[in-house]
């Protein structure tokens, strides 16, 4: 599968926040701007498409008002570059000191792009993969607010090992980055339960899967991300996101369990927005999928239904 060009922050930052398609944000962001006092201003989907390409322009400053409202990320989060070059330096592991962990709700590494250098053996990728891959198996046995930092800071390595690899390393990198920040905001989800965190974090994870250009892993995500708008009674948010989960999932090799699993998300989401006869029929589509099965495997990563 060819890896994607383009600017994916902003694309995961768009379905982050609910919109699936170009034209939908090209929509808000005209809708928006009368309300943040700017008039006029009409965005058309072909600028959308410009953003997300993979040398974005810098928008102009009404514009880039507008966006970091709608997305609640700063520019060069969103995968922009200033006409007066970034203030930012990537981390990295040869020089100078490390960058501390973030805490509990601390600001996370941004996932960074493809550079042109690669210092680093094929190795790192399987030897980065093996420890993503041990704290899976010790979230089952490891208090999830011990584990939690390090897994953390294994993601800070990470997004300081993707500057420093090629291709197919850097994939295999950015994959078991994406299912590092995934377990992380599970976490903070789930046990700690900290869903502001937690959206920055599976955003981070989306940027990761991108970049990994893996999109069973985004489907995965998206679908974690539906819970947070259906834990808060946010029906519409919900089914936005799982209608992005099912459309990465459709670009994979999805298994009958994965699909089934889908549908179990939504049904739980329709179930906490108060329509069970809604969630019901989800969970009978669910059961009649694992009856017929499918031939494609269902991801390790895939531990948790």
């Amino acid at each position: 599968m060819a890896r994607p060009a383009g600017n994916i922050k902003l694309k995961a930052a768009r379905l982050a926040a609910g919109y699936n398609s170009q034209q939908a944000l090209a929509d808000a962001i005209t809708k928006v701007a009368p309300s943040l006092g700017i008039r006029g201003l009409a965005v058309g989907v072909r600028q959308i498409r410009r953003w997300e390409s993979a040398s974005p322009p810098w928008p102009q400053p009404d514009v880039h008002r507008v966006l970091t409202h709608l997305l609640g990320q700063s520019m060069e989060d969103l995968g922009f570059t200033p006409p007066w070059g970034s203030a930012r330096t990537q981390p990295s592991t040869a020089t100078g000191s490390a960058p501390r962990a973030p805490l509990a709700g601390a600001r996370l590494a941004s996932v960074p792009a493809q550079s042109g250098a690669t210092t680093q053996p094929t190795t790192v990728g399987r030897d980065f993969e093996a420890v993503t891959r041990a704290h899976r198996h010790l979230y089952w046995s490891v208090a999830p607010a011990v584990l939690h930092p390090a897994i953390l800071e294994h993601a800070r390595l990470g997004c300081a090992l993707l500057p420093e690899t090629a291709n197919p390393t850097r994939q295999t990198v950015a994959a078991a980055l994406a299912e590092s920040y995934l377990l992380a905001g599970r976490i903070e989800f789930f046990d700690l339960q900290q869903p502001g965190q937690a959206s920055e974090t599976l955003l981070r994870a989306l940027q990761a899967a991108g970049e990994a250009d893996d999109p069973l892993l985004g489907a995965a995500i998206l679908a974690h991300m539906a819970f947070i708008p259906g834990w808060a009674d946010d029906r519409e948010a919900a089914v936005e996101r799982m209608l992005a989960a099912r459309t990465y999932a459709r670009r994979g090799y999805a298994s009958a369990e994965f699909w089934a699993w889908l549908d179990a998300v939504e049904a739980e989401c329709e179930t906490r927005c108060g329509d069970p006869h809604a969630a019901l029929r989800l969970i009978r589509r669910a059961e009649d999928t694992l009856a017929a099965g499918s031939e494609h495997a269902t991801p390790d990563w895939v531990d948790w239904f």
